[in-house]
C-alpha cells in the first residue's frame, strides 16, 4: 500500500480509512505514516473546514481514483444508476414508436 500511496503524493484521491471515505490530497508518505488534507462541509453554517490528518498506513483499507461520484452511500448510488438507466430506456422506447 505504501508504494501505491507514494504514486499519489500531491494528488487528490479517495481514501478508505478504517470505515470512512475521505476525498484527500496526499501530502507525504514516510515510514509507516500517511499525511493528507481533506475538507468537511458544515451544512448549518455553509462553511468548509480544511483538516490535516496523519494516520498509520496500515489503517488505509482502500483507495479509489474516481472523483465524480454522486454519493458513496450504496443505496443512493444504486438509485441514481437506476434513474439514469430508466431515462435511457424511456428515451429508446420513444424512438422505437
Amino acid at each position: 500500500m505504501k508504494s501505491i500511496l507514494q504514486n499519489y503524493v500531491e494528488k487528490e484521491i479517495w481514501l478508505l480509512i478504517r470505515d470512512k471515505w475521505y476525498f484527500a490530497r496526499i501530502m507525504k508518505v514516510a515510514d509507516d505514516l500517511l499525511w493528507f488534507k481533506h475538507k468537511t462541509h458544515n451544512k448549518e453554517t455553509e462553511e468548509d473546514t480544511l483538516w490535516e490528518m496523519v494516520v498509520n498506513i496500515n489503517e488505509v483499507i482502500g483507495i479509489d481514483k474516481v472523483i465524480s461520484v454522486m454519493s458513496r452511500k450504496p443505496d443512493v448510488f444504486m438509485s441514481r444508476l437506476l434513474e439514469v438507466d430508466n431515462n435511457t430506456n424511456n428515451h429508446q422506447q420513444d424512438h422505437d414508436k
